[in-house]
């Protein structure tokens, strides 16, 4: 039997709330109320938070040789810096999905899970942009890769001129129809224009996910005088997941704190890391949680943002993600929060200086504890 014990943490309930110390004990991938001798590992979390793993909705590690100059492996983003899960969104089509489990699950030891893109081949441009033409757009071939695969999660478009050019509306229909196909939500990324944002919000359902939601573009989520847009107001009220998809360039301070101001959420907080924005920007989850917390949003919330929110919203809790419970699978993320003066920068290049630091120690995925490795 494989043990692990995680003493002197204060461990996070994220259903109440409640943060109080106390072990939690491990036997062979189930948390577990004790063990019956001294574990086989013990990891002394003092003064250090324990929670359950962290999910990061919003990556891009599908490694395949077509995607090799910007697609990241899923560890070095994953277990390396304390992050018990990752979500591919989108970066592999029905031409490509079969081709996953070979280039991430065989070759990475972090949980992965994916979209899968409206647009055929995936996130690389052909002709215009992925799913620029109908032809490329595979309404048949999406619903059966998600009859096919039970990794798959949900269904991913990116609604924007560098993506979908013109087409982009009647993509979002084809993944709209896609998602409701299949019974999973639909992940909406929404950019520069065209189409505009009214439209592809419109669109949207309860338990649909909008991503990069708070980019600094001209035509996103605020209007005139920095007004939320009344669109957003009621994909929020109808029950649509905010996503942060903080990204190379979809992440602006200005825009969340005054979408925040006006009562708008954050749900979920995701890096969408690749190799454009792992050394400058997003750099890591735990950054993209700093960078919320700076702007007010409660410690709970943030913590909330990548465990149990993620879990529910693509179904990763029926797989033991989201919870620390005994009976469950072990997926528990170790994390520090910093008291100093850390300089963070968003994707439009703003500098903010944060007080408080996620900072993760590591993670255990079952019945193996990660240290963090990387960066933050």
């Amino acid at each position: 039997m494989t043990t692990i014990t995680i003493t002197n943490g204060q461990v996070i309930d994220v259903e109440s709330g409640e943060i109080a110390e106390r072990d939690v004990h491990v036997a062979d991938g189930l948390v577990v109320d004790a063990v019956d001798a001294p574990a086989a590992m013990r990891i002394d979390a003092r003064r250090a938070f324990v929670a359950p793993g962290f999910i990061d909705l919003h990556t891009h590690v599908f490694s395949h040789p077509l995607f090799e100059t910007s697609r990241l492996e899923a560890d070095r983003i994953g277990i390396e810096q304390g992050v018990a899960c990752v979500v591919d969104a989108g970066s592999s089509g029905a031409a490509t999905i079969d081709a996953f489990p070979r280039f991430v699950h065989e070759t990475q030891a972090t949980p992965t899970y994916a979209f899968v893109n409206i647009g055929s081949p995936g996130l690389p441009n052909v002709g215009g942009g992925h799913a620029s033409r109908p032809d490329l757009c595979d309404l048949p071939g999406t619903v059966a890769a998600l009859e096919r695969h039970d990794w798959l999660v949900g269904v991913k478009v990116l609604a924007s001129a560098s993506h979908t050019g013109s087409f982009g509306l009647e993509a979002v229909k084809l993944a709209r129809k896609a998602a409701e196909l299949s019974g999973r939500p639909l992940m909406l990324h929404v950019g520069n224009p065209p189409p505009l944002i009214d439209d592809v919000l419109d669109l949207l359902r309860p338990g649909d996910i909008v991503t990069h939601t708070y980019h600094g573009k001209v035509g996103g989520v605020l209007g005139y005088r920095d007004a939320v847009i009344p669109a957003f107001r009621d994909a929020v009220a109808r029950g649509v997941v905010v996503d942060i998809g903080h990204g190379r360039s979809s992440f602006s301070f200005r825009v969340c704190e005054a979408a925040l101001d006006q009562g708008m959420p954050v749900h979920t907080i995701s890096s969408d890391l690749h190799r454009g924005n792992v050394d400058r920007y997003a750099v890591s989850l735990a950054r993209t949680m700093t960078k919320l917390a700076l702007l007010g949003v409660p410690f709970l919330e943030v913590v909330r943002a990548v465990t149990k929110r993620p879990a529910e919203t693509v179904g990763l809790d029926r797989l033991g993600f989201g919870r620390i419970a005994a009976g469950h699978p072990a997926y528990l993320t170790v994390f520090d929060l910093v008291d100093g003066a850390f300089e963070v920068e968003d994707a439009t290049g703003e500098s903010r200086t944060a007080s408080r630091w996620f900072e993760t120690r590591g993670v255990v995925v079952r019945d193996t504890y990660h240290e963090r490795t990387r960066t933050l």
